[in-house]
């Protein structure tokens, strides 16, 4: 963490979504299933092995005492995704306005658009929060993903080869990148568009 960011709103407040709102304490058991929904799979997922309440609990607490955002997405009184931003992992002084981005959708709404209203979501977000740039890590594995980064104009901004491990398999991770001071492409419906689990931090 680092104090090099004022968080003060640096783009007027948009209305977000209709079914997003900040997380809180009581949304953190559907978090964590959802999380560790693909944990240990080698494909979706950088994460070796599922989380424990605690552990996603020290995650999210991390990222909002940094004052960095955490939003659930709601249908009917139940949790079915969720989004955060974190602070870039590298430079945090030259790199102060980059935020990676971790967008987790329930598997049983994958590909019902809910992966690309909540990276729109992550992107206003990021700009409201002062952010200049928003990145995301994926599995190469993952095109679901690659396609919801797509979606949203995000480009392919690196390829690292062979530095995952899970067991005796290795495998590519993929970092996608947007300037936010670029518009995001107009699509209509964003319920049509289809995405997974989706841009996940380690």
């Amino acid at each position: 963490m680092n104090d090099f960011i004022a968080i003060t709103p640096a783009t007027p407040a948009q209305i977000l979504p209709r079914g997003i709102r900040e997380s809180t304490d009581s949304d953190l058991p559907a978090m964590m299933e959802i999380f560790n929904e693909t944990a240990g799979t080698g494909s979706n997922s950088p994460v070796t092995r599922a989380l424990t309440l605690e552990e996603v609990a020290f995650q999210i607490n991390l990222y909002k005492c940094d004052k960095m955002p955490v939003y659930v997405l709601e249908r009917d009184g139940e949790v079915l995704g969720w989004l955060s931003i974190n602070r870039f992992c590298w430079g945090s002084q030259a790199c102060h306005t980059t935020g990676e981005m971790g967008i987790y959708v329930r598997a049983d709404h994958c590909g019902t658009g809910m992966g690309v209203r909540l990276a729109r979501t992550a992107v206003i977000l990021g700009r409201q929060y002062g952010l200049e740039t928003i990145v995301g890590w994926i599995m190469a594995a993952n095109l679901p993903s690659q396609r919801m980064a797509q979606a949203i104009g995000a480009r392919l901004w690196a390829r690292m080869p062979n530095i995952a491990r899970f067991g005796q398999k290795r495998a590519d991770v993929l970092m996608f990148g947007l300037p936010l001071y670029e518009e995001l492409p107009t699509e209509p419906g964003d319920e049509a568009a289809s995405a997974a689990n989706g841009m996940q931090t380690s």
